[in-house]
């Protein structure tokens, strides 16, 4: 499992797509009980303009808080904390580091003798990992597999990237994923400008129901914004595929 922070990072990035964090740019799964309350900002009665936090440095501070509680299943490396510390200094996640988490992240994953993962990179810079084809594993074999990626996950990149996308979908940090995503879309320049959040919500009941919709969801721009905001894999068109044991 993703620990509890996933379930944070997803949740307060939002435009969570029905996917459970900060999980990912990996992919949805369930979380484990931890007290996951939200850092939160003030901005009146309009609930479409309340924020995550009041800046980058003071997200970081939340997710480093949350980090050391005693009930955390994964607590980050060092060179993940190392790198949160660097971005609250500097005021925000940059790219080589952001470049760096992935790369510790691969490197981990590589010490439990699986091969290198495949990363799927979108037009904004994110990264994803690639869908995972773990057939001809025994069961036994794809449950070792999933707790140890998931540790290294969780360990070595999930906040970084969490708070990187941020920076690149919701630089607002808005706590309304939804608004979040429309501010994204008007941004990229691929939805008119009277396109709005309820436009937006119709758009994805549509798109999950297969019916015709107002964006092209398979649009590279429109992807990386979903991706930006917290979408999985399943989320999105995933021709990469990643398979572990060779």
């Amino acid at each position: 499992m993703r620990n509890g922070i996933v379930h944070v990072l997803r949740n307060i990035t939002t435009c969570l797509v029905g996917i459970t964090l900060i999980g990912c740019a990996g992919c949805g799964v369930a979380v484990d009980q931890q007290d996951t309350k939200q850092p939160t900002g003030s901005a009146g009665s309009d609930t479409s303009k309340a924020k995550i936090a009041n800046s980058i440095p003071d997200y970081i501070d939340f997710l480093l808080d949350l980090d050391a509680k005693p009930d955390t299943k994964y607590p980050m490396s060092d060179a993940q904390k190392t790198i949160l510390k660097r971005s609250r200094k500097s005021g925000s996640v940059s790219k080589p580091d952001y470049e760096l988490a992935w790369s510790n992240y691969k490197q981990c994953v590589t010490s439990y003798g699986y091969t290198t993962p495949v990363l799927r990179q979108f037009s904004n810079g994110l990264y994803m990992i690639a869908m995972r084809d773990t057939t001809g594993m025994s069961d036994q074999q794809r449950k070792k597999f999933n707790a140890d990626e998931n540790k290294c996950y969780n360990t070595e990149v999930i906040a970084v990237t969490g708070v990187y996308q941020m920076q690149i979908g919701n630089p607002g940090m808005l706590s309304d994923g939804d608004q979040a995503m429309v501010d994204c879309l008007h941004k990229a320049g691929i939805v008119p400008k009277n396109y709005d959040k309820e436009a937006y919500k119709k758009d994805l009941d549509a798109h999950a129901k297969n019916q015709p919709t107002t964006v092209d969801f398979s649009n590279a721009e429109m992807q990386s914004c979903w991706v930006a905001n917290g979408a999985s894999f399943g989320d999105v068109n995933d021709t990469d595929q990643w398979k572990p044991l060779g």
